[in-house]
Protein backbone atom coordinates (compact mmCIF):
# COMPACT_ATOMS: atom_id res chain seq x y z
CA UNK A 1 0.00 0.00 0.00
CA UNK A 2 2.53 2.68 -1.01
CA UNK A 3 1.24 6.38 -1.76
CA UNK A 4 -1.52 5.59 1.38
CA UNK A 5 -2.87 9.41 1.63
CA UNK A 6 -6.02 9.21 3.24
CA UNK A 7 -5.80 10.29 7.90
CA UNK A 8 -6.88 8.04 9.93
CA UNK A 9 -6.74 6.65 13.23
CA UNK A 10 -6.67 3.86 15.47
CA UNK A 11 -7.51 3.24 19.06
CA UNK A 12 -8.36 0.66 21.08
CA UNK A 13 -11.30 -1.66 21.77
CA UNK A 14 -12.34 0.01 25.13
CA UNK A 15 -12.58 3.31 23.21
CA UNK A 16 -15.30 1.55 20.27
CA UNK A 17 -17.84 1.46 22.70
CA UNK A 18 -21.19 -0.91 21.82
CA UNK A 19 -20.50 -3.94 19.56
CA UNK A 20 -22.90 -4.11 16.70
CA UNK A 21 -24.70 -7.39 17.76
CA UNK A 22 -23.84 -9.24 14.42
CA UNK A 23 -20.13 -8.99 15.68
CA UNK A 24 -21.02 -10.39 19.32
CA UNK A 25 -22.76 -13.34 17.82
CA UNK A 26 -19.80 -14.07 15.84
CA UNK A 27 -17.09 -13.60 18.66
CA UNK A 28 -19.63 -15.96 20.93
CA UNK A 29 -19.41 -18.49 17.90
CA UNK A 30 -15.80 -18.40 17.49
CA UNK A 31 -14.69 -18.10 21.08
CA UNK A 32 -17.22 -21.20 21.50
CA UNK A 33 -15.19 -23.22 19.04
CA UNK A 34 -12.01 -22.22 20.62
CA UNK A 35 -10.61 -20.53 17.24
CA UNK A 36 -7.27 -18.25 17.00
CA UNK A 37 -7.86 -15.60 14.47
CA UNK A 38 -8.83 -12.34 13.36
CA UNK A 39 -12.65 -10.69 12.92
CA UNK A 40 -12.89 -8.05 11.13
CA UNK A 41 -15.96 -6.13 11.93
CA UNK A 42 -16.79 -2.89 8.92
CA UNK A 43 -19.28 -0.43 10.16
CA UNK A 44 -20.26 -0.28 6.37
CA UNK A 45 -23.82 2.25 6.27
CA UNK A 46 -24.00 3.19 2.13
CA UNK A 47 -26.73 1.32 0.38
CA UNK A 48 -25.92 -0.70 -2.16
CA UNK A 49 -28.19 0.98 -5.23
CA UNK A 50 -26.17 3.74 -5.09
CA UNK A 51 -22.57 4.73 -5.92
CA UNK A 52 -19.86 7.26 -4.82
CA UNK A 53 -16.45 7.24 -5.36
CA UNK A 54 -16.06 7.22 -1.26
CA UNK A 55 -17.00 3.48 -1.29
CA UNK A 56 -14.33 1.72 0.14
CA UNK A 57 -12.78 -2.00 1.07
CA UNK A 58 -12.00 -2.50 4.23
CA UNK A 59 -9.37 -5.12 4.19
CA UNK A 60 -6.54 -6.87 6.26
CA UNK A 61 -3.29 -8.37 4.61
CA UNK A 62 -0.52 -10.31 5.53
CA UNK A 63 2.76 -11.17 3.55
CA UNK A 64 0.68 -9.17 0.77
CA UNK A 65 -2.21 -11.54 0.61
CA UNK A 66 -5.47 -10.40 1.62
CA UNK A 67 -6.94 -12.52 4.32
CA UNK A 68 -9.97 -11.16 4.85
CA UNK A 69 -12.16 -7.69 3.23
CA UNK A 70 -15.88 -6.18 3.74
CA UNK A 71 -17.76 -4.42 1.23
CA UNK A 72 -21.16 -2.40 0.84
CA UNK A 73 -21.83 -5.94 -0.98
CA UNK A 74 -20.59 -8.23 2.13
CA UNK A 75 -20.79 -5.93 5.65
CA UNK A 76 -21.55 -9.42 7.78
CA UNK A 77 -18.40 -9.60 10.69
CA UNK A 78 -15.60 -12.52 9.03
CA UNK A 79 -14.11 -14.06 11.20
CA UNK A 80 -10.53 -15.80 9.46
CA UNK A 81 -8.64 -18.39 11.63
CA UNK A 82 -4.55 -17.48 11.81
CA UNK A 83 -2.06 -20.32 13.73
CA UNK A 84 -0.86 -18.61 17.15
CA UNK A 85 2.13 -16.81 16.63
CA UNK A 86 3.61 -13.66 15.58
CA UNK A 87 1.53 -12.28 12.49
CA UNK A 88 2.86 -8.70 11.04
CA UNK A 89 -0.67 -7.69 9.74
CA UNK A 90 -1.99 -4.25 7.19
CA UNK A 91 -5.03 -2.47 8.15
CA UNK A 92 -6.18 -0.99 5.03
CA UNK A 93 -9.61 0.88 3.43
CA UNK A 94 -8.67 0.86 -0.48
CA UNK A 95 -11.09 3.07 -2.63
CA UNK A 96 -11.55 3.70 -6.00
CA UNK A 97 -9.48 7.02 -6.01
CA UNK A 98 -6.25 6.72 -4.73
CA UNK A 99 -5.93 9.61 -2.51
CA UNK A 100 -8.58 8.55 -0.16
CA UNK A 101 -6.84 4.92 0.53
CA UNK A 102 -5.34 4.34 4.14
CA UNK A 103 -3.37 2.04 5.70
CA UNK A 104 -0.96 1.12 8.65
CA UNK A 105 0.27 -1.98 10.01
CA UNK A 106 0.88 -3.90 13.45
CA UNK A 107 2.30 -6.94 14.80
CA UNK A 108 0.34 -9.11 16.44
CA UNK A 109 1.17 -11.73 18.82
CA UNK A 110 -1.36 -14.23 18.68
CA UNK A 111 -1.79 -17.50 21.72
CA UNK A 112 -3.72 -20.73 21.40
CA UNK A 113 -7.80 -19.64 21.41
CA UNK A 114 -6.37 -15.34 21.27
CA UNK A 115 -9.10 -13.73 18.80
CA UNK A 116 -7.77 -10.61 17.18
CA UNK A 117 -10.69 -8.15 17.09
CA UNK A 118 -10.78 -5.03 14.13
CA UNK A 119 -13.28 -2.62 13.96
CA UNK A 120 -13.76 -0.09 10.60
CA UNK A 121 -15.66 2.26 10.62
CA UNK A 122 -14.45 4.31 7.18
CA UNK A 123 -15.03 7.45 5.89
CA UNK A 124 -18.46 6.94 3.86
CA UNK A 125 -21.38 9.59 2.56
CA UNK A 126 -23.17 11.00 5.52
CA UNK A 127 -26.87 8.51 5.99
CA UNK A 128 -29.81 10.71 7.30
CA UNK A 129 -29.31 8.48 10.89
CA UNK A 130 -25.64 8.33 11.52
CA UNK A 131 -22.59 11.10 10.04
CA UNK A 132 -19.44 9.47 9.14
CA UNK A 133 -16.13 9.97 10.93
CA UNK A 134 -14.50 12.73 9.21
CA UNK A 135 -11.45 9.85 8.70
CA UNK A 136 -11.08 6.07 8.85
CA UNK A 137 -11.20 5.08 12.26
CA UNK A 138 -10.05 1.74 13.60
CA UNK A 139 -10.35 0.22 17.41
CA UNK A 140 -8.03 -3.28 17.59
CA UNK A 141 -7.85 -5.17 20.20
CA UNK A 142 -6.90 -9.18 21.26
CA UNK A 143 -9.29 -11.31 23.60
CA UNK A 144 -7.80 -13.67 25.27
CA UNK A 145 -9.60 -17.11 26.68
CA UNK A 146 -12.13 -16.50 29.55
CA UNK A 147 -12.76 -12.59 28.46
CA UNK A 148 -16.40 -11.89 28.24
CA UNK A 149 -17.91 -11.16 25.26
CA UNK A 150 -20.37 -8.66 26.47
CA UNK A 151 -22.18 -6.05 24.20
CA UNK A 152 -19.67 -2.85 25.68
CA UNK A 153 -15.63 -3.60 25.95
CA UNK A 154 -16.44 -0.67 28.30
CA UNK A 155 -18.14 -2.95 30.38
CA UNK A 156 -16.02 -6.17 30.10
CA UNK A 157 -15.66 -8.34 33.02
CA UNK A 158 -12.58 -10.39 34.42
CA UNK A 159 -12.96 -14.19 33.98
CA UNK A 160 -14.41 -15.86 37.12
CA UNK A 161 -11.72 -17.02 39.39
CA UNK A 162 -11.02 -20.32 39.25
CA UNK A 163 -10.01 -21.01 43.05
CA UNK A 164 -13.07 -19.72 45.81
CA UNK A 165 -11.13 -17.50 48.38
Amino acid sequence: MRGARAPFSVGGLDEAGRMPWRARRRLRAVRGRGGTGVVLVAEIREPVRGFTDRAGIVGIHEDGQEICSRTRFAKAPTFVGLPPGRHELEFSVLRWRARGTSSFRRVVELREGDVLVARCDPVQPHTFYRRSPSVDTWFLGVLRPGEDVSDSFKTRRPPPPTVAP
